[in-house]
Parts: C-alpha cells; structure tokens; sequence
C-alpha cells in the first residue's frame, strides 16, 4: 500500500497557485462567513495549520495548492509573505490529487461541543480575570476572539462556568452529558439567579449546580430537557408576592430534595396557579389563529373567483372546502362530546 510523503517547509506565498480541481470552486472566500475570524486568527496567532501543496510540474520554485484555499486568499489579503506548508515528495497525476484532497477534507472532524469547551477553558479563565466576571462582557469578547455566533457562544459559556470536577466527568467519560449541563445552567440555574437572588447568598451556585446535576446521574431525570418544566415558576414576577413566595418555595425544595423532579415543580405551581400553565395558552392561541386564517381564506372566496378558476382549479377547490367542512363537523363533535363530560 503506497503511501505519500510530505516535507513540512517555508514557502513563498507568491509561490502558490490555486489548484483547479478544488471542488470549492473560485466563490470559497465569498461564501464563507466565518472568513474575517480566519484572517484576525492569522494575523493574531500566525498560522497555526500548514497548508498542503505540491510541486509545480513546470517549475521546482512553484506549487500547486491542494489544501487550505481559504488559508491562502487570508495570507493574500494579509500581505504575508513565506507560510509553512506540508509539501508533497512526488509529484501526483489529477486523479490522485483529487482522491487526496478528498480524503483530507472528509477525514477532517470538527469538534464537538464539549471538545470546544476544553479547548476555551484558559480563554475563559482570562476573560474572567480581565472583566472580573462580567458575563455579558466575557460573552462579547469570546464572540470577537472566536468568530462563534451569540447563540454558540452562550452555551459554550453555560458549560463552562460549571465546576472542575463535573466537567473533566464530561471531558473524559460522558461526553453526552454536556447537553444536560447546558440545560440546567440555562434554564434553572441562570433565570434563578436572576429571580432569587437572596438565596444565592447564603448558598453556593456550584452546590445547586451539582445537587442538580446529581438528579440525573441517579436516573431521578432521565431527559436533559426536562429542565425545562422548572423555568415556569423561575420567572414569576416579584409585584404578585404571594405568587413569587410560592414559586421560591418549590424552588428551594426542588434544590434540598433529592427525589423531587422538575416535573413535581411544574404540577404542584400548575395545581395552584393553572392560569400560569403558559404553553397550553400557546397551543390554544396557535389554534384559534390557524382558524381564523382559514375564516378568512373561505370568507375571501367569492362567485368571481370560481368564474376565473379553471375547471380543474374550481374542482380541486370545491374538494378543499368539502373535506374542511368535513373536519369541522367532526371538530365541533368532539368538543360538544367534552362539554357534555363536564
């Protein structure tokens, strides 16, 4: 089995041609909007991964490029003169350089999340000390620094704050509990802070963190989004004090209770304040206005429509009408079958 053989040097950028087979085609820079973070990463860090050349056929002080084209138009537009490269021992013909460039791109994995989150770890404890724990501005400059969406970023962050010893657990051997950690800081832990913040001074936010954390690696929560259910009584206004004593009462028992569930919060809140139960009031919204969107279409309807219809469209019509008058026959019985339960 052959195998290539690459010299690692310092080439000319001048030097490089741009390699017509790249399936990328002449538009990789234009598409790419992650391009500007590519040239500030350079610039900044230098680059850090060689790109992969070959010698010209017709000249040994030339190269083909057959990996890192978005590297090369950074190094361009940068005015950097010599890069490292990998450069190929022997010339290969198109189909193998081809085949090698295939194979560099589908074998290049991106990382996950959590393997993200190792690699921020000192990025974030720099940040920590410079802007002394400000999340919104710890979070602004990771966007800067990485070139990562809000969105992104704002989950890498709720990651991260959590303690050493959990995280080196998803580090090293439940990768997949990354997502749970991700919930319970977005959903509980960072609406909670905001909302009761009294009892964060007499308890630490790790030991929440991790009591929390203990409830699903006992199999008490089994779904990581099940988080979910606790973010009702997290945001009850502090005007209703009646209502907001309540809901910090069940958050303090859902915090010093082991086999106390997201879902037991959710019910017994629900059991006394049904009207807070917000997403049968979107469901029921989400109805009413589909509906009404279908009122409004038939009440649209008119003889002029059907007399420029084609045949074909005033039978399609016709069947469309026909079978929704049928659904809301059947509509209407069901909720007269439920009232006459009640």
């Amino acid at each position: 089995m052959s195998r290539y053989k690459f010299q690692l040097k310092n080439i000319k950028v001048n030097s490089i041609m741009l390699n017509p087979n790249n399936p990328r085609g002449e538009s990789v820079r234009d598409n790419d909007d992650q391009f500007q973070y590519l040239k500030r990463s350079i610039k900044e860090y230098g680059l850090l991964v060689p790109i992969v050349v070959q010698k010209s056929r017709n000249s040994n002080n030339e190269y083909i490029l057959l990996d890192g084209e978005r590297r090369y138009y950074a190094l361009k537009e940068l005015g950097i003169d010599e890069v490292p490269a990998h450069v190929l021992d022997n010339n290969i013909k198109d189909d193998q350089s081809k085949n090698l460039m295939f194979h560099i791109h589908t074998t290049r994995l991106q990382w996950e999340p959590y393997q993200q989150c190792k690699a921020l770890e000192i990025l974030y404890e720099d940040l920590k000390t410079q802007f002394k724990g400000n999340e919104n501005n710890i979070a602004k400059q990771m966007i800067i620094l990485t070139g990562t969406n809000q969105s992104t970023v704002k989950s890498r962050l709720n990651f991260l704050r959590w303690p050493e010893d959990i995280k080196k657990v998803v580090y090293y051997q439940r990768p997949e509990l990354y997502y749970t950690i991700v919930e319970i800081e977005g959903q509980i832990i960072v609406p909670a802070m905001k909302n009761f913040p009294d009892y964060f001074q007499n308890v630490k936010v790790d030991d929440v963190r991790k009591f929390l954390f203990n409830k699903y690696m006992k199999g008490i929560i089994s779904k990581a989004t099940e988080a979910r259910k606790v973010t009702l009584i997290l945001n009850t206004s502090r005007t209703d004090k009646e209502k907001y004593n309540y809901a910090f009462k069940l958050f303090k028992t859902l915090v010093s209770k082991a086999d106390y569930t997201f879902e037991d919060v959710r019910d017994e809140f629900l059991a006394k304040y049904p009207n807070e139960d917000k997403e049968t009031d979107k469901t029921f919204q989400k109805k009413a206005l589909n509906i009404n969107r279908a009122k409004q279409a038939v009440e649209d309807i008119n003889a002029m429509d059907f007399a420029n219809f084609t045949k074909q469209q005033r039978q399609k019509l016709l069947l469309l009408l026909t079978t929704l008058q049928m659904q809301i026959n059947k509509a209407l019985q069901r909720a007269e079958d439920f009232d006459a339960k009640l």
